[in-house]
């Protein structure tokens, strides 16, 4: 079969649900933000009513919520990556197979005339 390998079915299918959650959240917040860009008077009337916002305000926040979106999405990527990294489990029995296995490289390397 060469490189190509067997994947299990119910793999693919995560994978699949994992991407159309993610679109179907991004289409939603897409047509939300067009929505609020065809309505932006009508919102930056409401604001500026109820919560005393100025409505150059509410425009610049409408119109670079995608902006702000994506920001959002990288911290929350970043904070994720770093909170794994930071609760990441020590391994001791992997950490002794693998200095036998830098000795084993070592010795053989050496055989073929390396220093170290």
């Amino acid at each position: 079969m060469g490189i190509l390998r067997r994947i299990d079915p119910s793999m693919q299918m995560t994978g699949l649900l994992r991407y159309q959650l993610f679109l179907s959240i991004a289409i939603l917040f897409l047509g939300v933000w067009r929505a609020s860009i065809t309505r932006l008077a009508t919102i930056q009337n409401t604001l500026s009513t109820t919560l005393s916002i100025d409505p150059s305000t509410t425009k610049i926040l409408v119109n670079y919520l995608p902006l702000w979106a994506i920001i959002l999405l990288g911290i929350y990527a970043l904070s994720s990556v770093l909170y794994k990294v930071a609760t990441f489990g020590d391994c001791p029995e992997a950490a002794v197979e693998l200095s036998g296995q830098i000795e084993e490289a070592k010795q053989k390397l050496t055989k073929q005339g390396f220093k170290f």
